[in-house]
């Protein structure tokens, strides 16, 4: 507050506040008679909470009433002083001083008018308080500022004024200090409201997001049953698959199928390894060829079993015969060229052989095929693929499962916080203490 420096201070003697806790809890309406005692649901929580927010503000202003009307009257007594000051005439000794001393007196009661005149309406609302309170303030801050600059001259010339002025502008600085306790503790209180107003907001998603959650694990229990339910049928479908005459004949076809492609297995990697040892004159004699000529003996070292489904073997078999010829004749030099040449006899000798035997066991395996005894392999391989599905689909919605009553554990724990910070922050509001009903079994 500005120092008013006409007057001789005194020791401040603010009293203090009563607890309007007590006054506002007289004045509370009853929480719904569908309570049962001091139980309340989120619903009747948050009527009550308006109910204590509308309260608190009509029992501060109510307890106020008289000190706004009493402001108003000492701004009309500040007006009567200032009207006073303008009608008398200041004997001033010193002529020299007569115009300072007139000046300062006309300036001191525009001031006085001006600011007296300000008939504040008495505040039916909170906002009309707060504005009742800034208004105050801003007068208390002008007059501060007119009687500070010019305390010298009012002290000399205006002490009858003075110290008139010196009660009443007491009166409304401590008024204004009370008004701002008043304000603090309101400002406290509400704030605690809406900690409390926004604490049932977080409860009631919690509770939502909870329920909500409750409905999820009921489907995905449900669904998983369905998922046993399909496990279980498709168990009993590969299970009859499995003891029937046609898997026997099945696993017969199959270990048959396997016995042959092993042959063939052994009957390629033994040309294989023949024409291996070809590869060095095979690369010396490629020198100078066309691409096709390239490309077919490229097959003859590294691919020899294909020559087995050519139409026409010779071409190859001439290639293996003119590869020999360049090495007997030293047009192709190798160290080992006598071992060469004996390769070249070998695999020329063993096409022909590997022909007949490769495609003897194709055609074994094509009559296994005519057969159609792979039909009930290819269903049980679709059964248990399903299978596989089905538990996989069960391990997932157990682990959604699991993560939603993870996650509820969580919800529950701040449920439980939340749910304790209101019944302390209505118990501080009310000085009552209160039970809020909510179910997280």
């Amino acid at each position: 507050m500005p120092s008013f420096n006409f007057f001789k201070r005194k020791g401040k003697d603010i009293s203090k506040l009563n607890n309007k806790l007590n006054d506002t809890q007289v004045n509370m309406p009853s929480p719904s008679s569908q309570n049962l005692g001091d139980t309340l649901t989120i619903e009747d929580a948050q009527d009550l909470l308006n109910r204590i927010d509308n309260g608190l503000t009509r029992s501060l202003l109510l307890g106020l009433e008289k000190t706004f009307q009493d402001t108003n009257l000492i701004f009309q007594h500040i007006n009567v002083i200032a009207q006073d000051l303008e009608n008398e005439e200041i004997e001033v000794e010193e002529e020299k001083l007569a115009p300072l001393v007139k000046n300062t007196k006309n300036t001191i009661v525009r001031a006085l008018k001006r600011e007296s005149s300000n008939n504040i309406p008495i505040p039916k609302t909170f906002d009309e308080f707060v504005k009742f309170k800034e208004s105050l303030d801003a007068s208390i801050n002008r007059f501060g500022e007119v009687t500070s600059s010019h305390s010298r001259i009012v002290n000399m010339f205006m002490k009858k004024h003075a110290n008139s002025l010196r009660g009443d502008l007491k009166k409304i600085s401590d008024i204004s200090e009370k008004l701002s306790d008043e304000f603090e503790e309101l400002s406290m209180e509400k704030r605690i409201v809406e900690e409390c107003r926004s604490n049932l907001s977080v409860l009631k998603a919690n509770m939502d997001e909870r329920e909500k959650s409750v409905g999820l694990l009921e489907k995905i229990d449900k669904d998983c049953i369905q998922i046993e339910e399909e496990i279980k049928k498709k168990e009993y479908e590969i299970n009859k698959l499995r003891s029937s005459s046609d898997y026997s004949k099945a696993l017969k076809y199959l270990q048959e199928k396997e016995q042959i492609e092993k042959e063939k297995k052994i009957l390629i990697e033994k040309l294989n390894r023949i024409s291996s040892h070809l590869s060095k004159a095979a690369n010396k004699y490629s020198y100078g060829l066309t691409k096709s000529t390239i490309e077919k003996i490229d097959t003859i070292v590294n691919k020899p079993s294909e020559i087995a489904y050519k139409q026409d073997m010779s071409e190859y078999l001439n290639l293996v015969k003119e590869m020999k010829e360049s090495v007997m004749s030293n047009k192709i030099i190798l160290k080992d060229s006598s071992k060469i040449i004996q390769y070249f006899d070998i695999l020329n000798a063993e096409l022909p052989n590997f022909k007949n035997a490769i495609l003897k066991l194709d055609l074994e395996i094509n009559k296994l095929k005519d057969k159609e005894k792979v039909a009930i392999l290819d269903k049980l391989s679709q059964s248990q693929e399903q299978s596989k599905q089905e538990v996989e689909r069960r391990m997932a919605e157990n682990q959604r499962k699991n993560e939603i009553l993870k996650n509820n554990s969580k919800i529950e724990e701040q449920i439980k916080i939340t749910k304790r910070n209101i019944e302390e922050q209505l118990q501080r509001l009310s000085a009552k203490k209160y039970k809020i009903i909510i179910n997280i079994e």
